[in-house]
């Protein structure tokens, strides 16, 4: 502001020593105006178009050094230049302010997409039964991309079934209760609604509300509260935001619903599969062994010793085929003894194709074996690592990464370190609990927390970053029993 008033100066006083109102250096006052208006405040150009104006008509047309000229004939003379100069301002501050607005929009859609790139990513890679936490992610993004400081996910009741715990971002502890028994309230209303609306629950304050339906059922609601001076173009978007989450959470929590299902029918084909198998090989031949060995303790003391033999052979015999049959059919169905895909090669293939698309060395040590290890624990296992490793490699310039896992059959302890950038952890939560950062920590502690385990960080600017996940095994199963 001050080189743009100094400059407008200077172009007043060149017109002053060269003619005043026919000086050939007026339409240079357009130049300063033009900067002021199209990189400064509206008020700063406002006020150096109207004191230059008058500073102009005063000093070079009315002042006593031009006499003879009218105050009339001054105005006129200065007509032309001041309109011009207006409509400078004008257009530069339309095209800035399209500029601002272009910027906004284009910041605020790139910030939308990486959440909900982001949330599709965690919510599709989260374990089986961490479901339960499926609507507190939500509620967190919805905050993160509203900016407003509640949000909330209540779910409608399932027929035959208790309904999923809502969940809720910003309130306090002894407000969640109260927040959702009036919630409840309004059900039937809820179930009836197909476009988001605005309503104002007593005591609580005033609420946009989105309905969540799947292609069968109506799942429940997502909802802000507004702050008391939203515009009405901050709500326009705000209920954009909420339709496309609305749509996304719907798909997701089919998908898994779905997910579940075809669960169920893979495990029952299986069964069946496994029990046709042993029917007709096992079985059988297990069968024939209890009959030999039956018909043989009624019959030995009539046999002669080789004749007894020859039975106890062919019975042992039969045994062992049986033996060997039995461990054909369990090597075909372990991926481990028959060569198949396991989930530590999994491991290693997603890290190792890591290192080399990125020219990042990652270190895997593993101790312990992942036979017995439940699905859910590898799902959110792979997820974890997948999530800590990209983020050393995109957020921390890591060039060396360590991942140490350690499975015993009660533990699992996983161990990342890099060697990157590192960062403030305490700032890290704290713009996480203003809802602008730490999504990809959150979602890892998550699901560490999700399968009943501990999520420790720790990191220092230029210091690399240690993440340390202890998780006990069956924990989670009893507390989802």
């Amino acid at each position: 502001m001050i080189a743009v008033a100094l400059e407008m100066t200077g172009v007043l006083a060149l017109a002053w020593f060269t003619g005043g109102h026919d000086s050939p250096f007026g339409i240079y006052l357009l130049s300063p105006l033009l900067i002021a208006a199209g990189l400064l405040p509206l008020y700063f150009s406002i006020s150096l178009l109207l004191g230059s104006s008058g500073i102009y008509l005063f000093f070079y047309n009315i002042s006593p050094v031009h006499t003879g000229i009218s105050f009339v004939e001054a105005l006129s003379d200065f007509t032309s230049l001041f309109l011009a100069m207006v409509l400078a301002v004008i257009v530069m501050q339309m095209v800035n302010r399209a500029k601002r607005q272009r910027d906004e929009a284009n910041a605020r859609t790139n910030d939308t997409m990486e959440h909900i790139k982001s949330l599709y990513h965690i919510v599709e890679n989260s374990s089986q039964h961490d479901f339960m936490n499926i609507g507190q992610v939500i509620t967190d993004y919805v905050v993160k991309l509203t900016k407003l400081d509640k949000a909330l996910f209540w779910f409608a009741k399932k027929s035959g079934e208790p309904a999923p715990q809502s969940r809720q971002t910003g309130w306090l502890h002894e407000e969640e209760r109260f927040l959702f028994s009036e919630l409840d309230k309004h059900e039937q209303e809820w179930r009836l609604q197909r476009e988001p609306l605005f309503k104002s629950l007593p005591g609580i304050g005033d609420f946009l509300l989105m309905p969540v339906r799947m292609s069968t059922r109506f799942v429940g609601m997502i909802g802000v509260k507004l702050e008391a001076s939203e515009g009405l173009e901050g709500r326009r978007w705000y209920i954009q935001q909420l339709m496309f989450l609305s749509e996304l959470s719907a798909i997701i929590l089919e998908r898994h619903e779905l997910g579940v299902i075809e669960n169920r029918l893979i495990i029952t084909n299986e069964q069946n599969r496994i029990a046709d198998e042993m029917h007709d090989s096992v079985s059988q031949s297990l069968f024939g062994i209890v009959y030999a060995t039956h018909s043989l303790k009624q019959t030995w003391r009539k046999m002669s010793d080789t004749e007894l033999e020859e039975q106890i052979e062919l019975i042992h015999d039969s045994a062992t085929k049986v033996a060997k049959e039995l461990r054909i059919t369990i090597y075909s169905l372990s991926s481990k003894k028959s060569g198949g895909p396991t989930w530590l090669g999994m491991v290693r293939s997603h890290l190792k194709s890591l290192s080399r698309l990125n020219d990042v060395e990652i270190e895997l040590k593993i101790t312990g074996d992942d036979f017995s290890l439940p699905y859910p624990y590898h799902k959110a296992l792979f997820r974890i690592i997948s999530e800590a490793t990209g983020n050393a490699i995109r957020h921390g310039a890591a060039s060396r990464v360590d991942v140490e896992l350690s499975l015993k059959p009660k533990w699992i302890r996983l161990s990342i370190i890099d060697d990157g950038v590192g960062f403030n952890t305490e700032r890290l939560w704290a713009e996480s609990e203003e809802h602008s950062g730490g999504l990809g920590m959150k979602n890892m502690q998550y699901l560490a927390q999700s399968l009943g385990g501990d999520f420790q960080l720790s990191s220092s600017e230029n210091a690399g970053t240690r993440i340390l996940i202890t998780i006990p095994v069956g924990v989670a199963e009893l507390k989802n029993a």
